[in-house]
Formats: structure tokens, C-alpha cells, sequence
């Protein structure tokens, strides 16, 4: 299954027994997103892009393997869901964003 990313990626804290339905409540807040729409949102641990959807019910942080990560796509927790309409007033309808990358 080939996965598309888009967006900007995010650092989210999973917490050590933390189900899945209560990381969707933080993630839901902090993105302000509307009842009906969420609950269209699927959740998928993502390894080597081949993602795992998840139930609310698992326990994300045992998912996800402790060890020395040296790319940046290796584990995360995906969001699938149709994109959503950015909140800036001025857009151009036929701009497109990329994420900015920030090296050291």
C-alpha cells in the first residue's frame, strides 16, 4: 500500500499506557478539528511506510521499538484523512505549501 504524505510533520509525547482513544482526544483538540470530520480519521502505526491501523483500544507507545533511529520516517504514528483547508485568510487558491526544513 503506497502511503503519500503531505502536511507538516509534528512531535506528539505518547505517553507509556497510553490507548489510542486518548491520544486521539489531545490530537483532535490540538488540531481543532470538528466531531463528524474526525471521526472519519484512521490511525496507523507506520514502519518503513507500511502502515498498521490501529484500534482505539491498543496501546501506542508498545508499538513502537527503542532504538538509535537514523532516518526520520523509520516509526511514526499516522494520521490518514483527507486534507484539510488551511485557515489563513489571503491563501492563493492555487499555492501550493511545502514544509520548511531546518538544518543545523
Amino acid at each position: 500500500q503506497h502511503i503519500q504524505y503531505y502536511g507538516v510533520p509534528f512531535f506528539f509525547l505518547i505517553r507509556e499506557g497510553e490507548a489510542l482513544s486518548d491520544i486521539k482526544v489531545r490530537i483532535q483538540k490540538k488540531f481543532e478539528v470538528p466531531d463528524e470530520q474526525f471521526l472519519k480519521w484512521k490511525f496507523a502505526y507506520v514502519a518503513y511506510n507500511r502502515p498498521d491501523y490501529l484500534q482505539d483500544s491498543d496501546i501506542v507507545l508498545s508499538r513502537f521499538q527503542q532504538k538509535n533511529i537514523y532516518g526520520p520516517w523509520e516509526q511514526s504514528l499516522g494520521l490518514e484523512h483527507s486534507d484539510m483547508p488551511t485557515k489563513r485568510a489571503n491563501q492563493n487558491r492555487h499555492s501550493f505549501e511545502k514544509p520548511v526544513k531546518i538544518y543545523n
